[in-house]
């Protein structure tokens, strides 16, 4: 009982620090798209009937959360750092837990302080970009550190198999990177085991067939429940279309070329960094740069964790250390080989890293420097014990600088206001601008999403859209809403809607956005979707051939 509460509390303390923080970051589109998703779930479209989504759905993990925090506080732009900050208060003690394992007292406390503290105080700017930000596949990690903690916890009997496999196919169904950090590793992982105890039983003759298979059995078990788990879960997404609900764009899964590794790998590496809260991006300064300079430390103590791990993968002494480090592995190897690692903000890619990393500080780490029985070793102890005191105490005092930072007001914060002040209640806008326009007005304000196509028509999309927003016998859009200078998420220009639409009846200046009006219904002017729009600009393969989309 005492144990629930602490951890409650931690959960409390933690959701109001990471709160403030998370509001440092403005609010975007991707997340909007989420809550709206959320809202319509909570209001009856349980499979979220009309929706194309990315080739992420977070339909089964952090949509619930959102519903649950838009039940208590309605649609807003703050409920995203609500979410966010709840995820995140759950992943630190979570993983200081599965550090902790089943060791008691000092071991036990000092393995969840290292697994915590690397954890705790996520770098404002860009490390809460990545984390303390969005849905995003940090969330996932939650669920994941769950599933290892019931592994870790649970005894060796069939229902624990059966319950890993239920939690990653849970997971699955709303984020397939549980293929490189859940479902892998432990096949992986199981499967060494067995063909070690196997071939060791063999050669020494000790035990006729049956006895070694059913020394095996649970690594059997184990593995096959991992496998099925994505089958499960792949099928469940079909059904789910099947019977109307949402859909997910295909993302190609190609593999770079070697002439841009090297830029992989830089980028791979300031990733790494932002996760640890270690980002030299921008040139810190003053109190900032003394923090990131800190959290070095951290990742230092990570990477420890994972060389350890690694020399003891072949003793068979723990399969959750071994499980991690392979999923590290994995998923950075999976990133620096994919296409995808394009920029800073494809860390989100290998969120996984984060706390992976700190529980394997925290259950090799932790022991190693309390147990080092040789003098030398001892003496290190005697450095590092007050040394590692010292880091914990700057990141709690970096969590609390960063939480006193000022908010940041969501993109379309003024332009809903304005909007709504101007009669315009429904209307047209890139990806970037529509959805978190319409989350900051809280519904008020409805500002869809459009895309340009090869061939320069305006379609729905290109994806996180209900197709139901489009039609035209049940709703009416007088207005587009443009960018003055034209960016990467909202690129469509003056000239493309003019073209699409005719010359507006009005043009209004607010800000360093153009609201163009229309006295006819814009919906009815636009081409079907395409989906092969949304996928090229996910990152599929190939190019999208001029006309692709077909025509209207």
């Amino acid at each position: 009982m005492w144990g629930i509460a602490a951890f409650v509390l931690t959960v409390v303390v933690l959701f109001l620090a990471y709160l403030h923080l998370s509001r440092n970051q403005q609010v975007e589109s991707d997340g909007a798209s989420n809550a709206l998703q959320a809202w319509d779930m909570l209001h009856g479209n349980l499979l979220l009937r009309g929706w194309t989504v990315t080739d992420v759905s977070f339909y089964t993990t952090e949509l619930p959360e959102y519903m649950l925090v838009e039940a208590v506080r309605g649609l807003s732009a703050d409920v995203l750092h609500a979410a966010a900050a709840l995820t995140y208060a759950l992943m630190v003690p979570l993983a200081a837990l599965l550090a902790k394992g089943r060791a008691t007292g000092r071991e036990g406390a000092v393995r969840m302080l290292i697994a915590a503290g690397i954890l705790v105080a996520p770098q404002p700017g860009a490390g809460v970009f990545i984390v303390l930000f969005q849905p995003d596949h940090v969330g996932t990690q939650v669920p994941m550190l769950v599933t290892w903690l019931v592994l870790d916890r649970a005894p060796r009997r069939w229902y624990t198999p059966v319950a890993v496999g239920v939690l990653l196919a849970w997971i699955g169904v709303a984020d397939a990177i549980v293929l490189l950090i859940g479902v892998i590793p432990l096949v992986l992982v199981c499967g060494v085991r067995v063909l070690m105890a196997w071939h060791g039983q063999r050669r020494t003759g000790e035990k006729p067939w049956g006895a070694r298979l059913r020394m095996v059995w649970f690594e059997l078990a184990l593995a096959a429940a991992a496998i099925v788990s994505y089958l499960v879960a792949n099928l469940a997404v079909d059904v789910i279309h099947a019977l109307g609900g949402y859909s997910v764009l295909p993302v190609s899964n190609r593999l770079g070329t070697l002439g841009t590794l090297s830029g992989r790998f830089r980028v791979a590496g300031d990733g790494v960094l932002g996760l640890y809260g270690a980002s030299f991006q921008g040139s810190p300064h003053g109190i900032a740069l003394a923090f990131a300079l800190l959290h070095l430390a951290g990742l230092a103590l990570a990477v420890a964790g994972l060389v350890l791990a690694l020399r003891r993968f072949f003793s068979g002494q723990d399969l959750i250390c071994s499980v991690l480090a392979v999923a590290i592995c994995v998923n950075m190897v999976a990133y620096l080989l994919s296409v995808r690692t394009i920029g800073y903000w494809s860390a989100r890619e290998i969120a996984g890293v984060l706390p992976a990393g700190a529980v394997l500080a925290g259950r090799l780490v932790g022991p190693a420097l309390l147990h080092d029985a040789g003098r030398r070793g001892r003496a290190i102890s005697r450095v590092l014990g007050p040394a590692l005191a010292v880091v914990l105490a700057g990141y709690l005092a970096a969590l609390g600088y960063g939480a006193t930072r000022p908010s940041v007001p969501a993109v379309g914060h003024g332009l809903q206001a304005w909007l709504g002040d101007h009669g315009l209640r429904y209307g047209l806008a890139g990806y970037g601008l529509a959805n978190v326009t319409t989350l900051a007005s809280g519904n008020s304000v409805n500002v869809r999403p459009i895309a340009v196509t090869p061939d320069a028509r305006l379609i729905p999309g290109p994806y996180e859209y209900d197709l139901t927003w489009y039609d035209p016998a049940h709703h009416d859009a007088s207005f587009v809403v443009l960018l003055a200078t034209p960016a990467a998420l909202d690129p469509m220009t003056r000239q493309q809607v003019v073209r699409a639409f005719g010359p507006p009846a009005h043009q209004y200046s607010y800000s360093h956005y153009l609201i163009l009006t229309w006295g006819k219904n814009l919906l009815s002017e636009l081409g079907p979707p395409c989906p092969a729009l949304g996928a090229q600009l996910l990152g599929a393969s190939g190019q999208l051939a001029r006309g692709a989309c077909g025509s209207p």
